[in-house]
């Protein structure tokens, strides 16, 4: 019987400053066997920290800016050995390596599992009462064929990704487990500018509501995924 089997992918845009203690991490998890970045057009030489210091990291360099999605999917079509996909936000500080493998760790021991959502236990406080930190998480699990199916079926924008998935698995009977994860990201004001950083989160939130509406929402937010710890 073959061993499951779990590539790390990495979607960043223009995170020169910050994705090496991300890849970092990845590269030395015991349990993830290949470690994936898709550069989704990066301006600031994000793709050439990559390639100089990450010579174990499997590159995708897209041309033009995708969003978060399109380069999720241009990843995901490249791994075609692997069996999961482990997703991981590329600006996440102080993450827990311990952690991250006790997750990775029980998806390779438990073939009933078809998505792991990292909750992140760092967050805010207003984040964790409106379940934020689960619920968009970008640190997750997701069996390859299923996210593959997810992408090409319906046309997901970048914010969309993480309530996409989570419908489909509603939608689909998946069963899905949460596995507790310290790590902080930084905020998009810390990016780009307060103004701007709000004009972005506020776009963010208007993007998922019009993709779930007002019942969906309320539907991830009370059962998504069952509290089992």
């Amino acid at each position: 019987m073959e061993r499951t089997k779990i590539g790390a992918l990495v979607p960043c845009y223009n995170e020169a400053q910050r994705i090496s203690g991300v890849l970092s991490i990845l590269l030395t998890t015991p349990g993830i066997d290949e470690v994936w970045c898709v550069d989704d057009g990066s301006t600031d030489g994000t793709a050439e920290v990559v390639r100089n210091r990450f010579p174990h990291v499997r590159l995708v360099s897209l041309p033009h800016n995708r969003g978060k999605a399109g380069a999720v999917l241009a990843g995901t079509e490249q791994m075609v050995d692997c069996d999961y996909v482990l997703l991981v936000d590329a600006d996440l500080q102080e993450l827990n390596p311990q952690q991250l493998q006790a997750g990775v760790a029980k998806m390779t021991a438990q073939n009933r599992i078809d998505m792991l959502i990292f909750f992140r236990t760092a967050e805010a406080w207003w984040a964790m009462a409106v379940r934020a930190n689960d619920l968009f998480s970008g640190e997750r699990i997701v069996r390859r064929s299923d996210l593959l199916d997810i992408l090409r079926s319906e046309e997901v924008e970048g914010y969309q990704l993480e309530v996409a998935i989570n419908s489909y698995m509603i939608e689909n009977k998946r069963n899905v487990e949460r596995s507790p994860l310290y790590c902080r990201s930084v905020l998009t004001a810390e990016k780009v500018g307060w103004q701007a950083g709000m004009e972005k989160e506020s776009k963010m939130f208007r993007s998922i509501f019009d993709y779930l509406g007002l019942t969906g929402l309320v539907r991830q937010m009370l059962w998504f995924p069952p509290l089992r710890f």
